[in-house]
């Protein structure tokens, strides 16, 4: 009998979250009957309600929150059998209102958590100081949810440990489930036997610290008088100082496009592209991380380069399926590039290997395989 499985929660399920309604495809591809007990209740605010200076808003928020929590309640209690609950992101709150809705039920629950509020906007991000009564709270959210779930969702091995040492909770509870990305269902482009230059580099991303965009301008430097072209594409936290470095440094080869670009639109851009960038920061969650954008490159086919880290050799193997390079290196990077331009072949080889192991770990259908054989495991013990 196939597993029915309740997808719950406030999760979001826009472009820019393509997380859950990945997984809830891939359970579906793969055999498994999900029932969506959802409310829309961040879509919006999401980062809003997490930044700076935003605590003070959250009694409108709460108000917000109690309707939609009231909703959500009802409907799960109308919600037919099933055997597993799946917390969507964000679920922070919502695994503690599961948990409690299955008190008397021995149902397993499951918290989609592939980021850690604390972790990224107080470590990563430093949004919040650290010790502050918010950085408090955050972990406090952050650690309750963990122990709520009986599997947290995380999407590296480098995670599942750096979670369980910060939050003192038992490394058995973190399992990995990889990101994967909404770009299933376009068909990938074979790489030109002959490319003519210039060579087509983009980076698409929300100039966040651990995407190490200032390296991919030292890059672009290093590359100035050399066939290759940058396309930078997004807005963020440190694009400021991204635009003012390429003004000062007159890189009229670096293009940024700072606009908002559809899902159809960047997907077109991956397409041109000769090679598409990953992450080269050095933070220690860059190096704990395979990022969206990586999945994205694969699956239409485009090599990879992206910084090494013992999360990407998870899944990827340096000159077969992506070049990884060192990272906070402009040098490396632009040695990485050249390469790939030199070496007659390798960006063919690349493409089609990165696509390959794409489609075996990172396809929404291989992502929701290995979660129903997870949950089999979990339903058997």
């Amino acid at each position: 009998m196939a597993s029915v499985i309740c997808f719950f929660g406030t999760y979001v399920v826009s472009e820019g979250y393509p997380i859950n309604q990945v997984l809830i495809n891939g359970l579906r591809q793969s055999g498994g009957r999900v029932l969506e007990c959802h409310i829309d209740l961040w879509q919006g605010f999401l980062h809003e309600a997490f930044g700076r200076r935003r605590f003070a808003a959250w009694p409108g928020y709460a108000a917000r929150m109690l309707v939609a929590y009231s909703r959500l309640v009802w409907r799960y209690w109308r919600t037919g059998s099933h055997q597993f609950v799946v917390v969507g992101y964000p679920g922070y709150a919502d695994i503690v209102l599961a948990r409690i809705l299955n008190l008397w039920r021995r149902r397993t629950l499951v918290l989609v958590s592939f980021i850690s509020l604390y972790d990224t906007i107080v470590i990563d991000r430093e949004k919040v100081a650290r010790g502050s009564w918010q950085a408090r709270l955050l972990y406090g959210l952050d650690r309750l949810a963990f122990r709520c779930a009986d599997v947290v969702l995380v999407d590296t091995y480098a995670v599942a440990d750096y979670f369980a040492e910060v939050f003192t909770l038992d490394r058995g509870k973190f399992q990995r489930s990889m990101v994967g990305n909404v770009f299933d269902r376009f068909a990938p482009v074979a790489i030109e036997a002959e490319r003519h230059p210039p060579i087509k580099v983009l980076f698409f991303g929300t100039y966040v610290p651990l995407h190490g965009i200032e390296y991919i301008v030292e890059a672009a430097d290093l590359l100035r008088d050399e066939d290759f072209e940058f396309a930078l594409i997004g807005r963020g936290q440190l694009y400021e100082g991204v635009r003012k470095d390429v003004t000062q440094r007159r890189l009229k080869r670096v293009h940024l496009i700072d606009e908002w670009i559809n899902t159809e639109g960047l997907v077109e851009e991956m397409k041109d592209a000769d090679v598409c960038l990953g992450i080269f920061g050095t933070t220690s969650k860059a190096a704990r991380v395979i990022p969206y954008k990586v999945f994205g490159a694969l699956a239409l086919g485009r090599p990879v380069i992206t910084r090494d880290s013992p999360a990407v050799r998870e899944m990827l193997i340096d000159g077969e399926s992506a070049l990884l390079c060192e990272a906070g290196s402009g040098q490396a990077l632009a040695a990485a590039l050249r390469r790939l331009r030199d070496e007659r072949g390798l960006a063919a080889r690349l493409a089609t290997a990165g696509y390959a192991r794409y489609r075996e770990c990172g396809s929404a259908a291989a992502i929701g395989r290995d979660l129903l054989r997870l949950l089999d495991i979990r339903s058997d013990g």
